[in-house]
C-alpha cells in the first residue's frame, strides 16, 4: 500500500503506521477521536484579541461621529429666508394658473400644499423693473386674485394696468418641505 497523510501534520506517513513519525500523534480510531476532541477544546480556548483603545481615543471618535450626523441632517435643509429664494437653485416648480384680466391678477394654487410667505413679482414692458406684492399665505386648492395696482416698486411706484402692460410674471414661496416654491410666466 502507498503512503497517505497524517490526519494532524499533514506530513506523509505509511498507510500501516500506528504513530506519526512526524509528530507523534498516534493513529489508531480512539486516539484520532481524541486528539481531534482535544484540538477542538484548545481552540475554544484561545483568547480572543482585544484592542484596548484609551478613553480619550473614545471620546474623539463619538464626538466626531455626533459631528457626522448633525451636519448630515443639517446640511440638507433648505433656507426659508426671502433673499435665499432669488438665488435658490433647486426650488420646486408650483402647480398654479395665472390671468390677468387687465386691471387684476387670479392665482390658483393647484398644488395639494398651502403656499407660505408668497412674493409676486410683474416686470411690465415700459419699465425693466420689478413690481411686487407680498401675502402671507395662499392655501391647496384656493384661488387667489389682486389688483394690478396692488403691484409696487421699492421707490413705492405703482403698477398701472391702464398704461402698462405685463411682460413677466413669477411667483415664489415656502412649502412644506422647505424648499422654494417658484413659478414663471409670460405675456406677449
Amino acid at each position: 500500500m502507498g503512503p497517505e497523510k497524517c490526519p494532524f501534520c499533514g506530513q506523509e506517513i505509511d498507510t500501516e503506521a500506528t504513530k506519526c513519525f512526524f509528530c507523534g500523534a498516534e493513529l489508531d480510531e480512539a486516539s484520532i477521536e481524541r486528539r481531534l476532541e482535544q484540538l477542538l477544546i484548545e481552540d475554544n480556548k484561545k483568547p480572543t484579541l482585544k484592542v484596548k483603545c484609551p478613553l480619550a481615543l473614545q471620546v474623539i471618535v463619538i464626538i466626531i461621529l455626533i459631528c457626522i450626523a448633525l451636519f448630515s441632517s443639517t446640511s440638507k435643509r433648505k433656507p426659508i429666508s426671502t433673499d435665499a429664494r432669488f438665488s435658490q437653485e433647486s426650488t420646486v416648480r408650483l402647480n398654479t394658473k395665472v390671468t390677468f384680466t387687465g386691471s387684476k391678477f387670479i392665482i390658483s394654487n393647484n398644488d395639494p400644499f398651502d403656499w407660505t410667505n408668497v412674493e409676486f413679482k410683474i416686470t411690465s414692458e415700459a419699465f425693466e423693473s420689478n413690481f411686487s406684492h407680498k401675502v402671507q399665505k395662499i392655501p391647496a386648492g384656493e384661488t387667489y386674485s389682486v389688483r394690478a395696482a396692488e403691484f409696487a416698486m421699492k421707490d413705492g411706484t405703482s403698477f398701472n394696468p391702464y398704461k402698462m402692460k405685463p411682460k413677466r410674471f413669477r411667483i415664489w414661496c415656502d412649502t412644506p418641505t422647505r424648499e422654494n416654491g417658484s413659478y414663471f410666466a409670460g405675456w406677449k
